[in-house]
This record gives structure tokens, C-alpha cells and sequence, in this order.
């Protein structure tokens, strides 16, 4: 059974899962190469948890090494700290194999939300997906244990299908919250902002909770609306043309090749 760890790490995702898990395992130490970060964490979570920034002052004998810090730094980071004692280790990257720890650690992992996180916005654990793997049985039990304390969305998954889920996430979130900085931009330009738009992200968000994306499509691409399209095109940068030109191309392709 986990009930101690040391989390590796002081960025958004260590931050919340640091901050979700304390309620029910002690986090002992907070190490990060950013000692006031660490510091920062370590004092938010308990009086008892210390702040390290050198990995031979690391703590040994806890049950979870989890560490979030960027992909790049994993393997690295794994081989800077030389022994292995007999604790879990375990990353949250949604694009790494869990067999970065292979050959350095005898019990390792994935510990993986499927979230976007920012250290200043609250989320509610309780509805964010986990996602965990293993390389032995044990291990994947203790660590599918300890994600339904701050889960109700906990399932296993190996490093192939995260990688297939990432894959979706960066679609579903990082490219469309790029595309809100497009139309924020828009927006700008005839004097209003992003909050014009609340109501109709809303409805599509809500609307893909009964239909399936594809059918939910609308919009000038999706009804071929070619004059539309080019008038648009017509009013926008270099840059924000060819955006606009390719994604119309992929929805209009979609939906009207069968008519070409």
C-alpha cells in the first residue's frame, strides 16, 4: 500500500497532485531544481514536508516517487538520482513509456490525468480521467488504488494507447485553445473579445454530449460555402489564411468528397 511519496517536481500537474494526494498519503519532500518553487509547494501542503534541490538529498525510503516535470527531463532526471531503494516510480507524461524507468527501476509506472492545468485555476481531481500503468500487477494495483482516492475516472492503460490519447488531447485542447487566440485576435479588431463567443463555445462543448463530433460539424466548409470562405480568407493575414484555408479543406474534404 502507497502511503508515503515524494513528488518530483514543482510545475502545474505537481502542483495539483501534489495538493489532491496529500489528503490521503503524506508527501514527504517536494524536489525540484527550482528551490523556491519547491519551497512554495512543500509549504502549501504540510509543515512536515521539506523542499530539496539536489537529488542526493532526495528522501529513500518513501512508497511513490512521482514525478511531473517536463518529458525531456525524465530519463535524465531518473539517472541523476543513482539508487532505487524499493518505492514505486511513476511519471504523468501522456507521451512517454513507462519503460524510460526499465533496467534503472525494479517497480515503475505511469501515473497519467488527462487535463490541462494551470497552478492558479482550481480543478476538481474528483472528475478528472487517470489513466495508470504498470510493470508488474502489484504495482498496477497499488497505483490504480491510489488514483480512485482522488478519481472517480480511474483506468488502466498501456504507453501505445496513451500516446493514441494524447495524441486526442492536444487536438481537442491545445490546437482549439490556439484557435480561440485567433479568433480572441479577431475579435480585438472590431472592438469586442473572447466573451463574445461564450454562448456558441458553449453550446459546442454541451452539443458533442449527444451527437458524435462529426455529426455536430456546421459552418461554411461543412456546407461548402465557397464565397463565404473566400471572403474570409480575403480579410486575414498570411498567416492566419493558410490556418483558416487548411482546416476548411479537411472539413470540407470530409463531408463533400463523395460529391467531387
Amino acid at each position: 500500500m502507497i502511503k508515503t511519496c515524494v513528488v518530483i517536481g514543482s510545475g502545474n500537474v505537481a502542483t495539483h497532485l501534489a495538493r489532491a494526494l496529500a489528503p490521503h498519503i503524506e508527501i514527504k519532500q517536494i524536489f525540484s531544481r527550482n528551490i523556491g518553487h519547491a519551497r512554495e509547494l512543500a509549504a502549501s501542503i504540510s509543515p512536515a514536508c521539506n523542499a530539496v534541490d539536489e537529488a542526493d538529498a532526495v528522501c529513500r525510503d518513501a512508497d511513490l516517487y512521482l514525478m511531473a516535470v517536463t518529458d525531456d527531463s525524465i530519463a535524465a532526471l531518473t539517472e541523476s538520482i543513482k539508487w532505487c531503494g524499493n518505492g514505486i516510480w511513476v511519471h504523468t507524461s501522456g507521451s512517454v513509456d513507462a519503460g524510460v524507468f526499465e533496467r534503472r527501476r525494479s517497480r515503475y509506472g505511469v501515473f497519467y490525468p488527462l487535463q490541462t492545468f494551470s497552478k492558479s485555476k482550481p480543478v476538481d481531481m474528483s472528475q478528472v480521467p487517470l489513466f495508470v500503468e504498470a510493470n508488474e500487477e502489484r504495482t498496477a494495483e497499488e497505483l490504480q488504488a491510489l488514483a480512485s482516492k482522488i478519481s472517480g475516472r480511474v483506468s488502466r492503460l498501456d504507453s501505445e494507447g496513451r500516446r493514441r490519447l494524447h495524441i486526442a488531447a492536444v487536438f481537442a485542447c491545445n490546437f482549439v485553445n490556439y484557435m480561440w487566440t485567433v479568433a480572441d485576435r479577431q475579435l480585438r479588431m472590431c472592438g469586442t473579445d473572447i466573451h463574445a463567443l461564450d454562448p456558441l463555445l458553449r453550446e459546442t462543448i454541451e452539443k458533442i454530449s449527444s451527437l458524435s463530433p462529426a455529426e455536430a460539424q456546421t459552418g461554411p466548409a461543412r456546407r461548402g460555402d465557397t464565397h463565404v470562405m473566400e471572403r474570409h480568407i480575403a480579410m486575414l493575414d498570411e498567416a492566419d489564411a493558410r490556418l483558416y484555408e487548411l482546416i476548411s479543406c479537411q472539413i470540407y474534404n470530409t463531408y463533400h468528397h463523395e460529391q467531387d
